[in-house]
Order: structure tokens, then C-alpha cells, then sequence
């Protein structure tokens, strides 16, 4: 009886401990998960830039957007922009090139988004460089800029 009195406790620790070792498990981060994590976040962001509750879960409380009029746009100034300045229903967008670079808690992507008609004919390519933390326990961006990409005419 004593001996049964001891063991249930024991395997009471036991689980215990392994379930803690589990979750620990489940929360290591590897470079090809946060690689993964980055692009998943980046397609979210592409699908709902312009929907401000789905928008606002992936920039972080002190993301910064420098903009062409030389304005820095804080987070609720983004939303607030994206969600009121909707573009044409005929215009599609999607990433060409991809490239995600990590260190550490910081990531860097890299891309172009390219914007097409009804048509299919494509009408604009955008450059672009999202900057984001891991924090809380997710990643978030806390920098986006971009540019549009211009043929430059060669000299005579």
C-alpha cells in the first residue's frame, strides 16, 4: 500500500515533466520554421493589406513606414491608409522573388510585388524590404518600405 501511495506521485512527476519537456519542444524555432513563418506572414499581409483587423495582427505597436512624401506613418496611420485606399477590383498582386534573410530575433524580406490586370498584363512592380521582430512569441513587422521599379533610360 505504501509502496503504491509512492509510485503515483512519482509517475505524477514524471508526466509532469515530460509534458513541460514537450511544450518546450513545440516552442524551439529552427531558421527554415522562421523562414516559413516570414513567408506565411508576408502572404497574409499581400491578401489582407487592405482589410485593418486582419492587417493589424501582423504589424507590430511601433511598426514605421517611410513613405514617398517623406512622412514616417506609424502603425494606425498605415492601417488607416491601406484600409481606405483601396486599389482597382481588376488589379491582382502577387511576390516574385522572395528572399528572407535572418538573424536572430530579426528578420529581413526582400521581393518584389507584382501587380497585373484582368488581363493578366502586368501594370506595376513594386520593391520591397519588410523588417521584423520576434516578440511575444510571434513574428511582427516593424518596418515596411517600398518602391516602384522604373525602367531607367539609357543615354544616347
Amino acid at each position: 500500500m505504501m509502496r503504491a501511495a509512492l509510485i503515483r506521485p512519482s509517475y505524477c512527476i514524471l508526466i509532469l515533466i515530460t509534458g513541460c519537456h514537450m511544450r518546450v519542444l513545440a516552442q524551439q524555432r529552427t531558421v527554415e520554421s522562421d523562414r516559413e513563418a516570414l513567408i506565411a506572414l508576408e502572404n497574409k499581409w499581400l491578401r489582407s493589406e487592405y482589410r485593418a483587423t486582419e492587417f493589424d495582427s501582423i504589424l507590430a505597436s511601433d511598426f514605421v513606414h517611410p513613405v514617398v512624401t517623406g512622412d514616417l506613418l506609424d502603425k494606425a496611420q498605415h492601417i488607416y491608409f491601406s484600409s481606405t485606399h483601396l486599389p482597382p477590383a481588376n488589379l491582382q498582386n502577387h511576390f516574385d522573388g522572395l528572399k528572407v534573410r535572418l538573424y536572430g530575433d530579426i528578420g529581413i524580406v526582400n521581393g518584389l510585388v507584382v501587380t497585373t490586370n484582368d488581363k493578366g498584363e502586368e501594370v506595376r512592380r513594386t520593391v520591397f524590404t519588410d523588417v521584423f521582430v520576434y516578440r511575444d512569441q510571434r513574428w511582427q513587422a516593424i518596418n515596411a518600405q517600398e518602391n516602384e521599379v522604373r525602367k531607367l533610360e539609357t543615354p544616347p
